[in-house]
């Protein structure tokens, strides 16, 4: 597992860094919005195991609204305000498609709107959530910040499975997560911090010590929240992981839980206080 685990490191996080900084900002959006899409279907798979024409549906609706969000960073008109106007159409695509479907494809409405409302749930985790890397990437300095989300989340993970591994004893939610520990969270923390103090002294050195190091804790906690928030959903459909894709790591929501609530947090600071 772990052998698997740095083979996959090895290769990934070369070819992230390229992408992040030398790649144009459609390639990287392109990128990011396939992401998006192979998790929005992992997820469909996952909550409608027998369900073809749910997953069909809810895929079609879950692609175009990907797709629409993604459009910020695609720049496919060429105006800004015509590429934010498509990407806010995404959300009105995706709940007015679903609703309609619901009255007029589904008799067992009731148990329609229900499915309805798991499918939501994984769309917007997968996909209007990780999007925010594309509208992070494009605002001033952004491709630095995406890094910092990056580099501290996997800094974070990486420390809190060795330390969890070395000295975990005490069970942080086992109902949840059998395999999470009270130590591990506090060396996801611990990797957090350490990131964010590496991060200030070679991307963003005119952020203060107390802004950066309070980012990389805010980070850390969101990360192993969204991190338990996907081991509730695995539960709940009786998968151990979401998927196969990347060897010793699981699938893309398993690679993508701990940075969804962070990266939309980081996104709205920076659009807010830069």
């Amino acid at each position: 597992m772990l052998r698997h685990r740095l083979a996959t490191a090895a290769v990934a996080i070369p070819a992230l860094l390229a992408l992040i900084l030398w790649a144009p900002a459609w390639g990287f959006a392109l990128f990011v919005g396939t992401v998006a899409a192979l998790g929005v279907l992992e997820y469909l798979f996952m909550a409608f195991p027998e369900g073809r024409r749910e997953r069909a549906v809810f895929g079609l609706l879950g692609f175009l609204a990907v797709a629409g969000w993604s459009a910020r960073g695609l720049g496919l008109f060429g105006d800004p305000r015509l590429d934010q106007t498509l990407s806010q159409a995404g959300v009105a695509v995706l709940l007015t498609g679903g609703l309609l479907w619901v009255l007029l494809g589904r008799r067992d409405f009731e148990e329609g709107l229900l499915d309805l409302g798991r499918a939501l749930v994984g769309v917007l985790f997968a996909g209007f959530l990780l999007v925010h890397f594309i509208w992070l990437q494009i605002l001033p300095e952004g491709p630095y910040w995406v890094i910092f989300v990056v580099m501290t989340g996997m800094a974070g993970d990486s420390a809190g499975y060795f330390v969890g591994h070395a000295i975990g004893r005490h069970k942080l939610m086992p109902r949840v997560s059998p395999g999470k520990t009270v130590e591990g969270a506090v060396g996801v923390l611990g990797g957090n911090l350490a990131a964010g103090v590496i991060a200030k002294l070679l991307l963003l050195p005119h952020l203060a010590w107390g802004e950066v190091l309070a980012l990389a804790a805010v980070q850390g906690t969101l990360g192993q929240l969204g991190d338990l928030c996907e081991s509730v959903v695995k539960r709940t459909y009786g998968a151990k992981d979401s998927g196969k894709l990347f060897p010793g790591h699981g699938g893309v929501l398993d690679r993508i839980d701990s940075l969804v609530f962070p990266v939309a947090a980081v996104y709205y600071y920076v659009a807010l206080c830069s």
